[in-house]
């Protein structure tokens, strides 16, 4: 058994970690000795035969012979004097195998502590190894061991380091949420190892930094001179003092507004403030805790009118709970919406139960804190797009359509606005230039749409287009009875049109009429007794309006019997055309002046 040196726990012999507090249990010299000892390449022993060894004691014995005197008792001195050479001799040669057996080992006097050396380097280096991997996800392993080494090399037993490391401590100085963020990082590795690889990783660094900022001369611990020139209270000066005063002040109060706002604004504690302004009848609380749209359209006014006609009243009780249906939301969302069940109770529909989601504000509160909102999906149409005339202005329910929610069109003659109100039905007012006021209804429900240009031409906005008509259609005689050409008429048309083609077939139509040609040529042409209509098309958006109007023609015909005869022509016609409002101005689209004709023959 192994015994924990934090808990005193006992372990198993086998075990690294303690189980009880999770301490890193300690390594027996003999254990890091003999697993170090197995990996050295073992040097050669010499062994010597009993034979060899008496040979060689003889010979020794010889030599000192040689050396004796005759004389007896010298010879017996002599004699105990060799054998206590031949004693330290022999201890000597003891003392010198054992010194070359640890050479030929390469076994330091600091085994134990290089030891240690390198497992804390190794364990440094097996945490690189495994950020490696983390962040290069989707390579092949092979590859990683090949090409994505760490980022400092394996130690030997003997190399020395530029500082000897102290023992790891299992504090850290580093943010606790980074510390979090962190342990993610480790999901596939043990949680006693992750703790652990991170606790050295993050004690190595601080290191490094205190070595770094004592080679620049730097004072390594941070610490302000003024508080390191101070060993106590009293030895501050007042000023000094009161500024210690308010920055403790300041940090307690902004850590207790911080655990508030923790606690406050959790989703748990945003539902349960929901359902009891719910159950109060509280539309204005409900209503500030929803997430209704920021555009001017779901007012609050108008939220309290859905909450009236919607909303279930009469609760007497109710209960907030957390289903696996709930965690599931959670959990398909990425963690931007929470859900929960409330179980209720009424008067008069007895027990029942309801969703409510809570869908997380890309807007932190105070830049710091989780903002939850209660979602009003349910009861808002989303991206609800409304079609009017190109031009307008729209108020829907008394609030005022902006270019904010203005879209690019969809066709020249309407005006696309993409908005989020409530579902249901809205009121709705337009005003188009030359046109009366449109006052209409219309319902909006989820990402659906509507068109609505059913207007009326006003009375002055009918002597404009009366004008414009009979401007064009004076124009286009004029150019057809001298025989201009179509571009010299082209200007009357909106720029870049894409009806040139048509407008020409028109045109080219009306100067054959007025040609002269077969004897016919006509002096004066004449039009009078007008009528405009004008309406705006439901799906373009154009203005479409017809001129209907009288002619006269005076011509000349030539006779081969006669001579020159002079003739008049009474008729009616009428003119279309399409109008599209542009740069604030109804610009010409495409025209048809309709027929004159004056020809007997005809």
């Amino acid at each position: 058994m192994r015994q924990c040196p934090n808990c005193k726990t006992n372990n198993p012999d086998d075990a690294r970690f303690c189980n009880y507090c999770g301490m890193r249990l300690p390594e027996s010299k003999e254990e890091t000795l003999y697993s170090d000892l197995d990996e050295l390449e073992e040097s050669p022993k010499t062994e010597f035969s009993d034979q060899e060894i008496e040979e060689e004691s003889e010979k020794v014995i010889d030599e000192a012979k040689k050396l004796l005197n005759p004389d007896e008792k010298e010879e017996k001195e002599v004699f105990l004097q060799e054998e206590k050479k031949e004693e330290r001799k022999e201890d000597e040669d003891t003392d010198t195998e054992q010194e070359q057996l640890k050479k030929q080992l390469t076994i330091p006097e600091n085994l134990d502590r290089m030891i240690e050396e390198v497992t804390r380097q190794e364990l440094e280096q097996e945490l690189h190894r495994k950020i490696k991997l983390k962040e290069g996800s989707g390579k092949e392993q092979s590859h990683l061991d090949e090409t994505e080494g760490v980022s400092e090399p394996t130690l030997m037993i003997g190399e020395k380091t530029e500082e000897e490391a102290d023992e790891p401590t299992r504090m850290f100085t580093g943010d606790i949420g980074d510390f979090i963020k962190k342990k993610r990082e480790y999901e596939d590795v043990p949680e006693e190892d992750a703790y652990e690889e991170i606790l050295q990783s993050w004690e190595r660094k601080r290191k490094e930094k205190k070595i770094k900022r004592e080679r620049e001369g730097k004072d390594p611990s941070r610490i302000p001179k003024f508080i390191k020139e101070k060993h106590s209270w009293s030895d501050l000066t007042a000023k000094q003092k009161k500024a210690v005063k308010r920055i403790v002040a300041g940090a307690a109060v902004f850590a207790a507004f911080c655990i508030f706002e923790s606690y406050y604004g959790r989703p748990e504690a945003v539902a349960e403030r929901y359902c009891k302004a719910y159950v109060k009848e509280d539309w204005k609380k409900t209503g500030h805790l929803s997430d209704l749209p920021k555009n001017g359209y779901a007012t609050q006014d108008e939220y309290t009118t859905y909450m009236k006609k919607n909303a279930v009243t009469g609760v007497e009780d109710y209960q907030i709970k957390e289903t696996k249906e709930n965690r599931q939301i959670k959990i398909e969302s990425g963690g931007k919406q929470r859900a929960f069940t409330v179980e209720y109770k009424t008067k008069t529909q007895g027990k029942n139960k309801e969703t409510v989601v809570l869908q997380k504000q890309k807007r932190q509160r105070l830049l710091l804190f989780a903002n939850w909102k209660v979602s009003s999906d349910k009861m808002i149409a989303n991206d609800f797009n409304l079609y009017i005339p190109a031009g307008s202005t729209a108020w829907i329910d008394g609030t005022n359509l902006t270019k904010n929610d203005k879209i690019k069109d969809d066709s020249d003659g309407l005006d696309q606005y993409k908005i989020s109100l409530f579902e249901g039905d809205h009121k709705i007012r337009i005003d188009v230039p030359w046109f009366k006021t449109y006052k209409s209804e219309f319902k909006a429900s989820d990402k659906g749409s509507t068109t609505i240009s059913k207007m009326k031409v006003s009375q002055s906005g009918k002597k404009k287009l009366d004008k414009k008509m009979k401007e064009i259609l004076s124009s286009y005689i004029k150019a057809a009875k001298e025989e201009k050409s179509f571009s010299q008429i082209s200007g009357l048309f909106e720029k870049n049109s894409k009806y040139e083609k048509e407008n020409k077939e028109f045109y080219d139509d009306l100067k054959e009429q007025l040609s002269s040609k077969d004897g016919y040529k006509a002096d004066q042409i004449t039009t009078d007794n007008y009528e405009g209509k004008y309406v705006i098309s439901g799906v373009t958006g154009v203005v479409r309006g017809t001129l209907s109007y009288d002619y006269k023609v005076t011509y000349q015909k030539e006779d081969v019997t006669v001579g020159n005869m002079n003739g008049t022509v009474d008729g009616s016609s009428q003119m279309s055309a399409e109008f599209v409002y542009k740069d604030g101005n109804y610009q010409l689209r495409t025209v048809n002046p309709g027929s004159i004709w004056y020809r007997e023959s005809q």
